[in-house]
This record gives C-alpha cells, structure tokens and sequence, in this order.
C-alpha cells in the first residue's frame, strides 16, 4: 500500500509558519518507520540551476527548512541532516547552494551541504530495462539511514515530467547528466534502484507548468513512484503515457495498484484545475524553431551550441 498526502496552505503570503504546520501535517502520517533509530538524513532538494524558487525551478528553502524542523522534532536534535546536490551541466552546486538560499540555511538550522559530485564516489552497476547501467553515485546515498526527497512539481520539456523520479537522476554525481539523455528513461529508473527515496515532499508553493503559478500545494508520499504518479496527473497527463514513470512502474520501483490518497482541505481534482498546463503542441513548435534559428546562427557564425540544446 503507497500513501499519499495532498494538502495546500491557506496563507496568501505562504508564511514560515504555515509551511511548517502544512508540512508536518503532511509528513506525519506516513512516519510509522521513524520509530527506527536513524543517525543520518539526507535531504535532496531540486536546484537544477541558479532559479531563485519564486520562478517554480527550484525547491523552496523553506519547504526545507520545515523539514529540517519536523525531522528534529521526532528524531532529536543530535541527529545528522545534510543537504545534498550535485552539479549539473550547466550549474554547480558550491554556486547554488550560495544563491538559492541554502548556504545560509545551513548556517541557521546547524546542518551540512554536501556536493554529490565531490567525495567518496562509487562506480553502482544496475540493470533496467534488460540493460546494464554504471552510474556514479557519493557513497553518502548508499549510508544514510533516511533519504527525503524533495523535487519540485513542474513540467519537464524533455521527459514531460520532473518529480521524485527525476529529481534523483539529479543526485548522479556525473555533472554532465546529458550524456545520459540517449537512455534517460533507463538511467532515472536505475538510480532510483539504487538510491531509496523513503519519503517524496513535493513543493508545489509555487510550481511551474506554462508558467509559475503560486499555487500552495504540498505532496507528500512514502512511495515516489506514488507521487510522481499523482503529479503526473495534476500536470494533465496520462501517467502511463510518460516513459520513466511507466518503466519505474514494471521494473517494480514502487506501488500504484494500491494507492491511499489523502486529501486534506484540497482535492486532486481542485489541484488539477489550478495547475497552468502546457500546450505540448505549440510548446514543441516553439521549441524546434528556436534549436532551428540557433543552428542556423551556429553555422552563419561559427559559435557553437551547448550540447544539452540538442536534445
């Protein structure tokens, strides 16, 4: 059985104070195993790039913050939270964590940023899909006792979708992450083999489909196929239509026969009137004349493209 929360906060001004009541009314109901003994907590938020949250791109560091204090109310204050990322193909983390508010986070709440991409690295081998993947991951995912992931509700061009399951791909300690996009539905599902996401809180404070939207809704689940299913939803999709959630769903990543929705002042289908859907055929018209005049300037004046905009 996957549970899930779905629940919003009421405040216009989405105040500290009521994103901590939200979040801990969602988490709770799903922490029957914090009655373990746990010595390390991982927090992986979503800062793909240098996105301030208010545009939607990135995990609100008081959704974090909020977290942080729930973790510490029911576990004690000795225990280790660390904050972790890893640098992607155009960002880096030391950077992000500076402008995105979490350097001073960490300083104020007393816990640890860790860079995925530096340290002790492991070579994780995987199959999916019948195919064998090696994927670089910091052997502090495979020690730690909890793993709280903490994507962002959004629309993804690429994949369609980005929640749980993506966000993890995002924890690979390659920074390049595009050499991964020729079998990126593969690669999102096996890192999520490897690495166990115990709870997914999604922030949909503020969350980004044609365009940011402030939106207050919070998604909590102790299973992230679970979640990314319900986002999927929300987002307007089928979820059987999207790739990586179909594949994570028959490589067995986690429950959607047995789903427990908990609607808590909001419903599912409020939520999925709110959110500001994509138009995917006129988004993807748009997106093929830009690569087109892009190419056609690389080749009038020789620069060259990022290679991420081939994809």
């Amino acid at each position: 059985m996957a549970n899930i929360v779905l629940t919003s906060i009421k405040s216009e001004n989405f105040a500290c104070k009521d994103i901590h009541k939200v979040i801990s009314g969602a988490i709770d109901p799903l922490t029957d195993n914090f009655k373990r003994d746990f010595n390390s907590v991982v927090i992986k938020p979503n800062l793909c790039y240098y996105w301030d949250y208010s545009t939607g791109e990135t995990t609100d560091p008081r959704v974090v913050s909020a977290i942080i204090d729930f973790i510490r109310e029911r576990l004690g204050d000795d225990i280790q939270i660390i904050i972790a990322e890893a640098d992607a193909s155009a960002m880096m983390t030391k950077h992000a964590f500076k402008m995105l508010g979490y350097e001073e986070l960490s300083e104020r709440k007393k816990v640890k940023l860790v860079n995925l991409s530096e340290g002790n690295i492991t070579n994780k081998e995987v199959q999916v899909n019948g195919k064998k993947l090696s994927l670089k991951v910091n052997e502090i995912l495979c020690e730690s006792n909890l793993i709280l992931n903490v994507p962002k509700l959004k629309y993804h061009r690429f994949v369609g979708i980005t929640c749980g399951l993506k966000n993890m791909f995002g924890a690979i300690s390659t920074p390049r992450k595009y050499v991964y996009h020729p079998e990126i539905s593969e690669t999102i599902v096996g890192i999520n083999k490897i690495v166990k996401s115990d709870l997914t809180i999604v922030d949909g404070i503020i969350a980004k489909g044609r365009y940011p939207k402030k939106m207050g809704v919070i998604l909590a689940s102790d299973n992230v196929l679970s979640a990314d299913y319900i986002a999927a939803k929300i987002l307007g999709y089928n979820p059987k239509k999207i790739t990586h959630i179909d594949l994570a769903r028959k490589e067995k990543i986690g429950e959607l026969d047995k789903i427990e929705l908990i609607e808590d002042g909001i419903s599912l289908e409020e939520v999925q009137r709110m959110f500001p859907k994509q138009n995917h055929v006129l988004e993807k018209l748009s997106w093929d004349l830009q690569l087109k005049m892009l190419r056609a300037y690389s080749k009038i004046l020789g620069d060259t493209i990022p290679p991420i905009l081939h994809e």
